[in-house]
């Protein structure tokens, strides 16, 4: 848009993979299953969700996370079916259901290179009962429920020094989706 292109979603999103893996679903704007490298999106009704996120003060290279030799590579596929099953059921979206899906196999190794990401975990497990590392860290976040306000709210207890933690909203849809065609 900002060049004049016009060029549609689909072909942006080609591009897009190019670029990284994360691309094509910030292109493609709306909650979705992501599958391959990032390039094959199903788009997906998922309610908003109340998320608490932590950043310690370390951060993580990618290539680090990727390159660690501890890193499971054989880790059977996600089906979209399953999923769907599974986000059928009572208390999958909030946090009383945990993190009852899948799991992030960057975790281990972040928390071998970053020490702070197990303690952010579970630092997150002691006050919402949950958490996971995002992509490749250092941040954490834990699920906190589905309705107008979070279920836990922010602990009294004083975040690590250094440290950043923010409660935040999930979005149906990315602002910026009606930028393309």
């Amino acid at each position: 848009r900002l060049w004049n292109l016009n060029w549609p979603r689909q072909r942006l999103a080609g591009l897009g993979a190019r670029i990284g893996a994360d691309v094509p679903f910030f292109i493609g704007g709306q909650n979705a299953f992501v599958e391959g490298i990032g390039e094959q999106l199903t788009a997906l009704a998922v309610p908003q969700q109340w998320l608490a996120v932590v950043k310690p003060a370390s951060g993580l290279a990618t290539q680090d996370i990727f390159s660690h030799p501890a890193l499971v590579r054989d880790t059977p596929a996600a089906i979209l079916s399953g999923f769907l099953a599974d986000a059928a059921k009572p208390g999958f979206w909030t946090s009383e259901g945990g993190q009852a899906y899948g799991r992030n196999d960057l975790q281990p190794p972040a928390e071998d290179r970053c020490p702070e990401v197990a303690k952010a975990a579970a630092w997150l497990d002691k006050h919402f009962g949950n958490s996971r590392m995002t992509g490749s860290g250092s941040a954490v976040f834990a699920r906190n429920g589905t309705g107008d306000q979070p279920l836990v709210t922010w602990p009294a207890e004083a975040i690590p020094p250094g440290w950043v933690g923010r409660m935040c909203r999930s979005l149906d849809q990315h602002p910026l989706l009606d930028w393309t065609g």
